[in-house]
C-alpha cells in the first residue's frame, strides 16, 4: 500500500512532470517580403525569321541561270534561277503541233457534219450516215480538248523550270551554280537551290516557365537586348503562344514579334526579353531554404504561439537565393523557421530567434 501511494506522488510531482515534456528545439526565424507592385521578368530567347523557305524545282535539267547568291535581297516574284529542260521546250512544240491538228480536223468534221445535215433535208443521204458524220465532229472536238489540256499541262511543267521567289526575303544559302545538273521532285532533301528568309519582322522566341506563360497576353508588351548591341534595345511584343507545356522542359513556346526593317538584327541571335508585370498581389518572397517539401507538396515551417505549424505554399518564380510563393494565411509578419529540421512535426515547441541581419 505503502509502494502504490508513493508512487502515485511522484507521477504528481512537478519534476516528473518536467522530465517528460521535451525541451523546446532552438529556430531561427524570419519574416517574408512583399513583392513590388511592379516585377521585372528577363527570359533568353533567339531571333527566327518571321517567314523561310527552302527553295526547289520541279524542272529536270541543266542550271542556266543563277541570278542571286548569299546575302542578296530578293522580291516576290523575282527569277532565282531558269533551268535549261530542251526535251520539255521540244515536248511543249510538239504538242502545240497536236493542238492545231486537232482544231483542223474538228474543223474539217464540223464541215462533213453540216453538210451531211443538208443533204439529210432533201434526202440526198441517209439519216444513218447523217449521225455518223455528227458523232465524228464531237469525237474530233473531244480530241481538241483532250490535246489542249496535254499542251497546258506541260506548258505548266515548262514553267517550273523557272524559280522565282514566294516572298520578299534574302538569300541565307545557295546550293547551285550555273552548269549544276538538277532533279526536279527528288526525293531526297539534298536537291535544293535556294533558302530564304524573311526578317524585316523578326520572331524572338522564348520557352517561358509557368509563372510567366500564364501571366502573358497577346500584345504584351516587352524590351529585348542583345549582348552584340550594347546600350540599345528593341521594342516587341506578344505574338502567340502554344498554349501548352512542353512536358520535357515544363515551359511553353512563346513568340514576340520584333520590327527589323533595316535588317540589322540577323536570324538566330540570342538575346533577353525583359517583361514588367503587375503583381496578383498576394505574392511573398521567402528564402528558398525555408521550402519543406513532404509528399510532394511544398509547406514552409512557421512558428505560432511557441509551436511549430506547416502552412502549404505555392511555388513560383525561384530568384536563386530567395523564392515567390503564394499561401493562404502567411503573411509577412508570420515568423518563418530557416533550415527546418526534418523531424519537427505541427505542434512541437519551438524556441525562435530571429535570424541575424534578416527581417
Amino acid at each position: 500500500m505503502k509502494s502504490v501511494v508513493l508512487s502515485a506522488v511522484l507521477l504528481a510531482s512537478p519534476l516528473f512532470l518536467t522530465a517528460q515534456t521535451p525541451p523546446p528545439t532552438a529556430v531561427r526565424t524570419i519574416t517574408s517580403k512583399p513583392v513590388a507592385a511592379i516585377q521585372p521578368y528577363e527570359v533568353p530567347g533567339r531571333t527566327e525569321p518571321v517567314e523561310s523557305a527552302t527553295i526547289f524545282t520541279r524542272a529536270t535539267g541543266m542550271v542556266r541561270e543563277r541570278n542571286f547568291d548569299l546575302g542578296d535581297r530578293v522580291k516576290a516574284g523575282d527569277i532565282l534561277a531558269i533551268i535549261a529542260v530542251p526535251e520539255l521546250d521540244q515536248a511543249v512544240v510538239a504538242a502545240r503541233a497536236h493542238v492545231d491538228q486537232a482544231v483542223a480536223r474538228a474543223e474539217n468534221a464540223r464541215l462533213f457534219a453540216q453538210r451531211a445535215t443538208s443533204l439529210l433535208e432533201s434526202r440526198a443521204t441517209s439519216q444513218e450516215e447523217s449521225d455518223q458524220r455528227q458523232a465524228n465532229a464531237a469525237e474530233f472536238e473531244a480530241a481538241v480538248r483532250v490535246a489542249r489540256a496535254e499542251l497546258g499541262r506541260l506548258e505548266e511543267q515548262q514553267k517550273f523550270a523557272t524559280v522565282r521567289a514566294p516572298f520578299d526575303a534574302v538569300v541565307s544559302a545557295r546550293n547551285i551554280d550555273r552548269g549544276d545538273r538538277v532533279r526536279g521532285d527528288s526525293a531526297t532533301a539534298e536537291g535544293w537551290l535556294y533558302r530564304l528568309v524573311r526578317i524585316d519582322l523578326l520572331r524572338f522566341t522564348i520557352a517561358a516557365a509557368p509563372d510567366l506563360a500564364l501571366r502573358l497576353s497577346v500584345a504584351q508588351p516587352a524590351t529585348i537586348r542583345f549582348h552584340e548591341f550594347p546600350g540599345r534595345t528593341f521594342a516587341a511584343s506578344v505574338a502567340r503562344a502554344s498554349r501548352s507545356f512542353d512536358p520535357a522542359s515544363g515551359t511553353m513556346r512563346v513568340e514576340l514579334t520584333l520590327d527589323n526593317q533595316d535588317l540589322a538584327i540577323p536570324a538566330g541571335l540570342t538575346g533577353t526579353a525583359a517583361f514588367e508585370l503587375k503583381s496578383p498581389g498576394n505574392v511573398l518572397l521567402i528564402p528558398t531554404n525555408s521550402i519543406v517539401t513532404r509528399e510532394g507538396k511544398s509547406f514552409v515551417a512557421t512558428v505560432a504561439d511557441g509551436k511549430v505549424a506547416f502552412v502549404p505554399v505555392t511555388a513560383g518564380r525561384n530568384l536563386g537565393t530567395s523564392v515567390e510563393v503564394t499561401a493562404t494565411g502567411l503573411t509577412p509578419a508570420t515568423p518563418i523557421i530557416i533550415n527546418p529540421n526534418a523531424l519537427l512535426r505541427p505542434g512541437d515547441p519551438v524556441e525562435a530567434k530571429a535570424a541575424a541581419g534578416k527581417s
